[in-house]
């Protein structure tokens, strides 16, 4: 049963094309679906111009693009480059694809550049003229993806973006609640809007319906689409109404919408297992704070035992921002050298051994074993880790780690303690 919202798909479906992947070739990159779509064009008889082939990823990563991989060499006129400087171009025929191309592949593909062009000033609307432009001549546009594209705030829409705030927030809406209902369902409090007008808010109006039903949860989406909430995985669920950063800022610039609690750099996923990380230290007897000032930093959750030891707890996602997981890693090593314990709440598994490799292989830390070579069961990871930080002669200061799936089990789950719902909705989180 889906739990997203209802929209209905686009018209696209007339323009199937049965059988593409007979007639389109595949290139030759492991673990990827690239395909040459339509092949070059030489001119000048069937073009003015030579025209490159058209390609695209079917089955494209979620942390793209991948420096090794775009530009495509021999594919892409402007290769090499930067990956900072590419483009995101994506399409849903004959099924949805995504490419990261240079300017110069779209201007010889379409004999023009399609994202940078030069119109008159009287065109543009006032609120894109730029300060010194004249009633009359013209001015060079860049329209690439992440251009802003605005979003009318109906009366549907603000209640929307309302009721995701206080779920965020921890707030009882329409009788759901962000932790205690394990991210409540999309129709489950937003059901009774119009789902025509809030389509807006998870679909950009320059993507089609099976473009974002593909590729949403990649986090090249959100960065490259214009849109304000966006579907997460998050306890084994598919959540649609995670905020992303244009989201998060129009909800707190707004005074229309409750400001959101917490970290306003971090999406759904990470403010989802801070609240879980409360509810285990606090069910461990312990003194607690989240998003706390602690020796120089802020902290995701702090907590103090009757001993008086202070613990720190970081929750780590899964993003493509290695230097702020090395950062992160810092930040624990020196609270540790300060009698902190720090721990880390990856959202995770993969992403938690993704990252401690990472910090292996840039010899942050270091391990007798090495880096993990696969995904090994989370019990015997922690141990390797616990063995490490309990060795004063090993480079290892993260005294322990979990998952956010685990932390459901241990506490919310099958496996927790017996809680009235009335503790958790009056936490302060």
């Amino acid at each position: 049963m889906s739990r997203g919202p209802p929209f209905s798909p686009d018209d696209s479906s007339r323009n199937e094309w049965p059988d593409w992947r007979e007639y389109t070739t595949q290139l030759d990159y492991p673990e990827r679906d690239i395909r040459i779509i339509f092949p070059e064009e030489k001119g000048p008889f069937r073009k003015p111009h030579d025209q490159p082939a058209d390609f695209g990823d079917f089955d494209p990563d979620p942390e793209d693009p991948d420096p090794d991989i775009w530009p495509l060499e021999d594919y892409d006129p402007g290769h090499p480059a930067d990956v900072d400087d590419l483009i995101c171009w994506r399409g849903s025929f004959p099924a949805p694809h995504v490419a990261w191309v240079t300017e110069e592949y779209l201007t010889a593909r379409y004999g023009y550049n399609p994202v940078r062009q030069n119109i008159q000033t009287s065109e543009l609307p006032w609120w894109h003229q730029p300060d010194d432009a004249k009633e009359e001549g013209d001015v060079e546009v860049v329209a690439t993806n992440s251009s802003p594209d605005r979003m009318t705030l109906t009366e549907d829409r603000k209640k929307a973006l309302t009721r995701i705030a206080r779920l965020w927030n921890g707030e009882d809406v329409r009788g759901k609640h962000l932790l205690l209902d394990k991210c409540p369902a999309w129709m489950d409090f937003l059901g009774d809007l119009n789902q025509e007008e809030l389509r807006r808010i998870v679909v950009d109006p320059s993507t089609d319906h099976k473009f974002a039903e593909t590729f949403a949860e990649h986090s090249w989406y959100e960065e490259e689409q214009a849109v304000y909430a966006s579907p997460q995985r998050i306890l084994r669920k598919k959540v649609w109404y995670a905020p992303t950063q244009r989201g998060r800022t129009l909800i707190n610039q707004n005074d229309a919408f409750p400001t959101l609690t917490g970290d306003s750099m971090e999406g759904l996923s990470h403010r989802v297992t801070v609240g879980l990380a409360l509810i285990r230290e606090q069910l461990k007897g312990r003194d607690t704070a989240t998003y706390h000032g602690l020796k120089g930093y802020s902290v995701d959750v702090a907590s103090r035992d009757d001993n008086g030891q202070v613990y720190a707890g970081e929750v780590i996602t899964g993003h493509h921002n290695w230097q702020y997981h090395r950062k992160t890693y810092r930040k624990m090593k020196d609270l540790d050298s300060q009698g902190v314990t720090p721990y880390a709440v990856f959202d995770s598994r993969s992403t938690a051994y993704a990252v401690m490799n990472h910090w292996i292989r840039e010899g942050l830390v270091e391990l007798p074993t090495g880096t993990f070579d696969s995904n090994p069961k989370i019990e015997w990871g922690r141990r390797k880790v616990q063995d490490a930080y309990s060795n004063e002669h090993i480079r290892w200061r993260v005294g322990d780690w979990t998952t956010t799936d685990v932390l459901w089990r241990l506490t919310l789950g099958a496996d927790g303690p017996d809680i009235r719902p009335s503790q958790i909705k009056s936490l302060n989180w």
